[in-house]
């Protein structure tokens, strides 16, 4: 029998290369898709490709070549991600366009690929790996806020429209320690306002704090066992727990309240 196959945008490094590597334990036939693919795992059922997920039109095209050489897969993690820290007035445009392309666009055109050739086929997963911004925003990155809040209501919408195959699954992943903060476009730190620098400062530490890329993918790997649609939350305790039930529990302006508090924006 042939191995299975997976699909993972960002796989090169993080949680992506995490997940990777414990699908490739698991007899899966990896393929990799990053703007560097000389990074990753070297094993021969690792298989790096380059693209750039920013540039939508060649994710269309690497789509169709990838089914054309590949075949359909039987896993699709869409993951890569990245952020962008600055003041509204100061966002740059093309990381307006940059941020919607990398965290929104180019997973819905590869699940506009890929979905209804799984469906046919009636097989396979998509996992979309959003975020728990999406219900505790982070400060002054408002695009990656937006753009995994989006992914997150697109990968609901397809649970209504696919009965049976594929599953798709919204994972909102809480901190991973990764180096999210080092690659993060982010304005000059001598423009930083007060309130900038203690955001950012109370954003390392709980990045600092955060379980490792290796346990967020067991965790992911768990989800995907399940073999059904829904939405699971990763992370640590608090994030995979207790924030989700107390987000039900919060209105909106309690809600502000205690983001402001913590991230130290009221001084």
């Amino acid at each position: 029998m042939s191995s299975p196959i997976a699909l993972i945008t960002g796989g090169s490094s993080g949680i992506g290369l995490a997940v990777s590597e414990k699908l490739l334990d698991r007899g899966y036939q990896v393929y990799s898709v990053s703007r560097n693919p000389a990074r990753g795992t070297k094993n021969r059922y690792f298989s790096p490709l380059e693209l750039d997920l920013c540039n939508i039109e060649k994710v269309g095209s690497f789509c169709d070549s990838f089914l054309e050489e590949y075949g359909v897969p039987d896993l699709l993690i869409n993951n890569a991600g990245s952020g962008a820290f600055y003041e509204w007035s100061t966002f740059p445009d093309e990381e307006i366009i940059s941020q919607i392309n990398l965290l929104f666009t180019s997973a819905i055109v590869i699940c506009r690929k890929f979905a209804p050739r799984m469906q046919v086929e009636n097989k396979g997963i998509i996992l979309n790996l959003s975020s728990l911004a999406t219900l505790y925003p982070l400060p002054y990155m408002p695009l990656y806020n937006a753009g995994k809040s989006a992914l997150s209501s697109f990968t609901e919408s397809m649970v209504l429209e696919h009965t049976n195959y594929p599953k798709f699954i919204d994972f909102r992943m809480g901190d991973v320690r990764t180096n999210f903060n080092q690659v993060a476009s982010m304005q000059s730190p001598q423009t930083h306002s007060p309130k900038m620098m203690r955001a950012w400062q109370v954003i390392e530490w709980q990045l600092d704090k955060s379980p490792t890329p290796k346990v967020a993918a067991v965790q992911i790997l768990k989800a995907i066992d399940r073999n059904r649609h829904g939405r699971f939350y990763g992370g640590g305790f608090f994030h995979r727990h207790i924030l989700p039930l107390v987000r039900r529990l919060l209105a909106t302006s309690m809600l502000c309240f205690f983001l402001k508090a913590y991230y130290q924006l009221t001084k």
